[in-house]
């Protein structure tokens, strides 16, 4: 289990799990990359941070390797700032404006 449904970049992510062996090695891997390990403990249960070495946005299948196969989903979400147009737009507006202030005083 994840213990939230989608992250940004940066954030941190844990999952966690039970039924496995005690003092097993848990491997968690995505897409084929390892995102994380941790031991179980004396009940077969673990929790582990997972970290993604890429960034791309789109839900992503963590999987635990333990002796079973234990799998969650999590949502990458990247956003983006659109904040650049405004002041493009901004500084178009005063060119067009002096202008035609000089061609309307000539």
């Amino acid at each position: 289990m994840l213990d939230r449904p989608s992250i940004q970049p940066g954030e941190s992510l844990a999952a966690s799990g039970r039924g496995c062996q005690p003092g097993r090695l848990v491997t968690l891997t995505s897409d084929g990359s390892e995102v994380g390990s941790a031991l179980t403990d004396s009940s077969g249960a673990f929790t582990a941070p997972v970290e993604f070495t890429r960034i791309e946005a789109g839900r992503h299948t963590v999987v635990a390797e333990c002796g079973v196969r234990l799998t969650g989903a999590v949502d990458q979400v990247v956003t983006r700032s659109s904040g650049g147009q405004t002041g493009t737009l901004v500084i178009l507006v005063f060119f067009v404006l002096a202008g035609s202030t000089v061609i309307r005083f000539r």
